[in-house]
Parts: C-alpha cells; sequence; structure tokens
C-alpha cells in the first residue's frame, strides 16, 4: 500500500459526516491529517438518518423535565447553540439542506399543552437573535380546515403547531466533499482502508493499515494523535488501540421506510410521539416521505444491518396511529432500510444517552486518542470544531493552509453503490438507481468484472439492504 512508511500530526478513524468535517477543519488549520474509513466515505450512519436538521426543541423539552438547575441552564445553552447552527447551516450549506413546513398534531389530554408549544417556540426564537425563520403558528380548532393534511389524522385533534424545519438533502454527498476538502487542504484520504491494530511507542500511534478493496499486505503509519470517530463502531476501534474496557456507544438500530403520500403532504412533514416518547417523523424528502426511526437496542456492532419485516410493521402502525386515516399498508412501501445510531453509552439504559460526549484516551506512554460518542448530523461543526481544540492541546497549533490543488486519486468510488448514492445521488429516486446503474457499471469494471456483473451485484445490494424488488 502507497501509505506505508507515511507519518501523520494526526489520523481520523472514520469518514462519515463527523470524521470528515473533522478532518477537513484539522487540514485547514495546517495539521498533516490522514483521513480512513473501513468502507466509502457516507456510507454508515450519515447516510441512514432521518435527515431532519432538530432546532433544539428536543432540548427544551429535556430543560423541563430536569431535574437539577444545571442541566436545565444546559440544555437550554444547547438549544441556543442549535438554533445558531441553523442559522450558519442555512447560510453555508445553500443547496444541501431545504426548508419544508412540519405539523406537530395537538390533541385533548395530550402531555403537553398546547400553550408550552408557544412558549417554547418563542424561548428558539430569542435564543437565536430573534432572526430564526422558524415561521411558528399555532392553528386552533376552528382554523384546521385550511391545512390539506389535517384530514388524514383522527377524531381527537384539537389544533396544530407548525414551524418550519431544514431536511439534509444529501448527507452522503456532504461526507465526500467535507473529505475532498480535506484534501485540497493537504490532507490524505483514503477510502476502503481499514484499522487493524495500533499500539503506542514513545508517545506516537504505530498504526497497521489493510485495503479494504483486496489489495495484498498491510501499510505501516504513525502519528501523534488519533481521532476515534467511526460512530457506532467506536468501540472496535477502541479495542483495535488497546482500550478494551472503554466503552463508550451503545449502538442501536434505527429503520425507515420510503413512502408516497398524498398531494397535500407536498412540502409537509409531521412530528409526533411514539410509545416511547420519542420522536416519529414523517419527513419530505425528494418526491416522497421518510418515516421513522424505530429504536431497537442491540448489544453489539452490526456492520450492514437491515430494516426487517418487524421493522416495516412496527413503522407502519406507528404511522396509522399519527395519521390514521392515510391507512398506510405494506403495498405502500418504495423502500426500507436500517442503520446504527452511536447514542452514548449509559448502563443504566439499554438504548444509551442522546448526549454528545467527548473521551480522551491516553496510554502509558502518554499517546493520546479522542472518541466521540452520539452526534447527530447538524452537530457535526461542533465535533470537527471540539477536535481542532483537541490537537491544538495535543500538538500545539499550527499556521493555516492555503488551499492546493486537489490531490488526484484520492477519492476512490470501489462500487456501483458508491457512485449512484454518493457521487452523483442518483441511488436515492424511486427506483433506487437502476436505471443509471449501467452507466455508472461502465466507469468501474476492471479486474475481472464486467459491466453486466457489476449491475447484478448491485441489484442484489438493493434487495438486501433495501428489501427492493425490481
Amino acid at each position: 500500500m502507497e501509505l506505508n512508511g507515511k507519518s501523520f500530526e494526526a489520523v481520523v478513524i472514520g469518514g462519515g459526516i463527523n470524521g470528515a468535517a473533522s478532518a477537513n477543519r484539522l487540514a485547514g488549520a495546517g495539521y498533516e491529517v490522514l483521513l480512513i474509513d473501513a468502507g466509502d466515505f457516507g456510507s454508515g450512519s450519515s447516510s441512514r438518518s432521518s435527515r431532519i436538521m432538530h432546532c433544539g426543541l428536543n432540548y427544551l423539552a429535556a430543560a423541563a423535565d430536569a431535574t437539577t438547575i444545571r442541566s436545565k441552564i444546559s440544555n437550554v445553552a444547547l438549544a441556543g447553540q442549535m438554533m445558531r447552527e441553523r442559522q450558519r447551516l442555512r447560510s453555508v450549506m445553500g443547496r444541501r439542506i431545504s426548508p419544508h413546513t412540519f405539523y406537530i398534531p395537538l390533541c385533548a389530554g395530550d402531555p403537553v399543552a398546547s400553550w408550552k408549544y408557544d412558549l417554547a417556540f418563542a424561548t428558539l426564537n430569542a435564543l437565536s437573535g430573534w432572526d430564526s425563520t422558524l415561521d411558528y403558528r399555532r392553528y386552533r380548532q376552528n382554523e384546521l380546515g385550511d391545512i390539506g393534511i389535517t384530514r388524514y389524522f383522527g377524531d381527537g385533534l384539537t389544533g396544530l403547531a407548525a414551524f418550519t424545519e431544514y431536511v439534509f438533502d444529501w448527507p452522503e454527498r456532504i461526507c465526500v466533499d467535507y473529505s475532498l476538502d480535506a484534501a485540497v487542504h493537504g490532507a490524505m484520504i483514503r477510502n476502503y482502508t481499514q484499522l487493524v491494530e495500533a499500539h503506542s511507542a514513545g508517545g506516537r500511534w504505530r498504526l497497521t493499515l489493510a485495503d479494504g478493496r483486496g489489495e495484498t499486505g498491510t501499510a505501516k503509519v504513525d502519528a501523534k494523535l488519533l481521532l476515534n470517530l467511526a460512530g457506532p463502531g467506536s468501540d472496535l476501534v477502541n479495542a483495535a488501540c488497546g482500550f478494551s474496557d472503554s466503552r463508550t456507544v451503545m449502538p442501536n438500530k434505527g429503520c425507515h421506510i420510503a413512502v408516497r403520500l398524498p398531494e397535500e403532504f407536498r412540502s409537509a412533514g409531521v412530528i409526533s410521539r411514539n410509545e416511547l416518547g420519542h420522536l416519529f417523523l414523517c419527513v419530505p424528502w425528494k418526491n416522497f416521505h421518510i418515516l421513522g426511526p424505530t429504536e431497537t437496542p442491540l448489544k453489539g456492532f452490526v456492520r450492514d444491518p437491515v430494516a426487517d419485516e418487524k421493522d416495516v410493521t412496527s413503522i407502519l402502525d406507528q404511522a396509522n396511529v399519527t395519521l390514521p386515516r392515510l391507512g398506510l399498508t405494506k403495498r405502500d412501501v418504495m423502500f426500507a432500510w436500517a442503520g446504527l445510531r452511536p447514542a452514548t453509552f449509559d448502563p443504566g439504559n439499554p438504548r444509551g444517552s442522546w448526549r454528545r460526549t467527548i473521551y480522551d484516551h491516553l496510554t502509558r506512554d502518554n499517546a493520546p486518542m479522542v472518541s466521540v460518542s452520539w452526534g447527530r448530523l447538524a452537530d457535526h461543526s461542533f465535533t470537527a470544531a471540539d477536535m481542532l481544540a483537541r490537537a491544538r492541546k495535543y500538538l500545539g497549533p499550527r499556521q493555516s493552509r492555503a488551499r492546493l490543488s486537489a490531490q488526484s486519486g484520492q477519492d476512490m468510488p470501489g462500487s456501483v453503490e458508491d457512485i449512484l448514492f454518493r457521487r452523483t445521488g442518483a441511488g436515492w429516486s424511486a427506483d433506487l438507481g437502476l436505471s443509471e446503474a449501467a452507466r455508472a457499471a461502465a466507469e468501474l469494471q476492471g479486474g475481472g468484472t464486467s459491466a453486466e456483473g457489476l449491475v447484478t451485484g448491485y441489484i442484489k445490494k438493493l434487495a438486501e439492504r433495501f428489501g427492493y424488488e425490481d
């Protein structure tokens, strides 16, 4: 492998949105960075979420339920942080996010009184500096006739709370773009590169890497700092680095389905609560809607989870509780998928904690590694800033680099799926990119595999991962 013998100041493990954004931030600040991922950039949890930004409303709910003043203040501060980040992302992400109107159904006997939504959104607006673009409005029962989706709710509906929320249009491409930007800043980026083992010597890390595409042999590299941003696989990386007793994440399987809804739902979403009191989402995305997620605690890491029949049934059941007059059935499901949510380890909660947590690990000879648990798509710049702060702590400051010419050969899609889902976006279509598969395969054929064979493999992958039937 061409990496053999190279030295870096920091190695970032995991090319999801947190790892890619962190590698870009460190490289731009002047550090010598290697970014690796065992698969393709953005192919893990970042690509399998509900894609909604989250404005901070959940943090206010947590503040209301908190039993200590410190916890209340902390959650309100997090809500304000999310609102300010929402403003920033709106200005810098451009076409990568889109605004939609989301409705929260209000019913008699709800545990949250209607006026509390008025107060919560007024608080969010104030926390943002009165420039939130939340566009909040509460519709009372005599005004519901103006809302087209009203007729799909149940008989107990007494009102709707409506606000504007942003949806990430293509999270996978954001990961790829951050990775490529890191390369422009001088980082080396390598997908399909697996960490085999790491140990420290003299305060530096010695890593053994393997090529995930089948190339024989391994590469030895060294670095002063490791940033473990492998998401739900973080504890596997911890173990490979000698921290086998350090449990930081509790992976949960989260499943979603894609359905087409009536015309009244165009650009309209719904937010409700499931039986656990957690969010159940109906998210407008492209020309269909995403429904979910489920929350299934797992005993360990599963490399490629799938949504089974039980998961799909659970989502449909919850959808028909929230919107009973839609009458959704399995025939309405276009496809389904599953991902892992890297909840923070909490021995008292089988689903873990939804609080982003940073762990500093030091070997006996003071070689540093930093790992992170939890984190939503919208949190990624916080994580990147925190990783830059850790780099300055352990490595000292550097002088920011000017942007360079893009390094060739570093963006290496290895499959038809990589091209369609993470390079062109054609995979997220009604036919999951089948109409473009032959064209993508023509770009990849080689190594003894024909374009026809690549397409056949892609169809098999769709059946396994999405339950897709042509």
